[in-house]
């Protein structure tokens, strides 16, 4: 038995004679088990991690939501909601006041309430499309300093990760994004653009992030330490 660390994560590898297909699953604790066939190449073990990374880390989100640290957002009148990293109040308003079901007006987020009982969903919407443009921007300006355009960019939910790069040039983004400042969802963008050129967490990978974003090492910092409170 051994062990394979892919991004932050280490794997337990089981090899059987049996077996002629990969296959990894996530253990009632939350450990990671990839099975084997004998002989694997750690290449192709860490290449089929990524292929399924997205799956892998949306299960173990739904392992640390059976026991959240934080207690769930409230949809109340005055509850504080982030978007770019200053909190906003919410204003609940009836169902005739506004055409949409959520908007950003006069420093307020406005809920209609008979939206209340999709709250969380109409958010993530409102986040997802309020997060592109952002994206859009922030890539413009870094992908000629990288030297890799992304072939396809996708937010969606990543689990407890906030970006994911595969190796076939897509980008991925957590909507959670939207709530973070924008000095870290920056640095968010730049670091998975850099994974385009080099593909794991390589001493060459630290070097080119800090040759674009000098300061990364405080943002990954503050992102392990306050990213955990921006969630609806």
């Amino acid at each position: 038995m051994r062990t394979l660390v892919y991004e932050d994560l280490e794997i337990t590898v089981r090899e059987s004679a049996r077996r002629k297909t990969l296959e990894l699953s996530v253990e009632r604790d939350g450990n990671v088990t990839l099975a084997t066939p004998p002989g694997a190449r750690e290449a192709d073990l860490l290449d089929f991690v990524e292929d399924h990374s997205l799956w892998l880390y949306t299960k173990l989100a739904e392992k640390a939501r059976q026991t959240p640290a934080r207690p769930p957002q409230e949809y109340v009148q005055g509850a504080g909601f982030f978007y770019l990293g200053r909190s906003y109040r919410l204003k609940l308003v009836a169902a005739g006041a506004q055409r949409v079901p959520l908007r950003l007006q006069q420093g307020r987020f406005c809920l209609r309430e008979d939206a209340l009982p999709a709250g969380r969903e109409h958010f993530i919407a409102w986040y997802g499309l309020h997060l592109r443009p952002q994206l859009d921007s922030l890539l413009e300006s870094y992908v000629e300093r990288i030297g890799r355009r992304p072939n396809a960019v996708y937010i969606q939910d990543l689990g407890y990760r906030w970006g994911s790069a595969n190796r076939r040039g897509q980008l991925y983004f957590h909507w959670r994004l939207a709530l973070l400042p924008v000095e870290m969802i920056e640095y968010v963008v730049v670091h998975e653009l850099v994974h385009l050129v080099e593909r794991y967490h390589s001493p060459a990978f630290w070097a080119r992030l800090e040759r674009v974003l000098p300061d990364y090492a405080a943002r990954r910092e503050w992102l392990a330490q306050e990213g955990a409170a921006y969630d609806v």
